[in-house]
């Protein structure tokens, strides 16, 4: 490993840092990727939208944390515009026209791009590769920015994860439970 230069120089942090939690946030959309339908997949006909806090002391969090460590942009959410998804689509439309002056809806997913919105973030538990259970953010509603401003909004309680019975009692033997020989040395 190479020597860090002023090394004890350096401030250690406590392991603390501010993130998102349930609420209401204005955010600016970074990103937004039409994926049409796939009949071989029979998956499609939505927007993944990509999205960043754009006020506040957490303004820019996901870019942030993104340039820190790579990978997959963490921020994002899909709405679709199926058939029986429109009215829904429609209110995403509706956000953001009333949170940008003068835009208007132009069946354009790159116009998006810039554009303010209010998103509603809620927690839900899901289980880790391990088995065990963690928790995640994520968007319940979009709003206009309005709504948010002024707490019109609600927070979601804590989606809990739904296990079976099956799901519980579901799990490989350990070693030390074997009785049996293994079938190789």
């Amino acid at each position: 490993m190479r020597t860090i230069n002023n090394f004890e120089n350096i401030q250690a942090s406590n392991g603390d840092f501010e993130r998102p939690t349930p609420g209401g946030y204005i955010c600016i959309i970074t990103n937004a990727t039409d994926v049409p339908f796939d009949a071989t997949t029979s998956k499609g006909d939505y927007l993944k939208i990509e999205y960043d806090i754009a006020f506040g002391n957490l303004k820019g969090y996901y870019s942030e944390a993104y340039k820190k460590f790579g990978g997959t942009w963490w921020a994002n959410f899909i709405r679709s515009y199926k058939d029986s998804m429109l009215p829904v689509f429609k209110h995403f439309t509706n956000c953001v026209e009333e949170s940008n002056a003068n835009y208007k809806w132009s069946w354009d997913e790159n116009s998006l791009r810039g554009k303010f919105i209010g998103v509603v973030l809620g927690e839900e538990e899901y289980e880790k590769t391990d088995g065990t259970v963690a928790t995640r953010l994520y968007v319940k509603d979009v709003k206009n920015v309005r709504d948010i401003e002024v707490g019109n909004y609600q927070i979601p309680e804590l989606k809990k994860l739904k296990r079976t019975a099956a799901s519980d009692s579901m799990s490989l033997p350990k070693y030390e439970d074997c009785a049996d020989e293994l079938p190789f040395h």
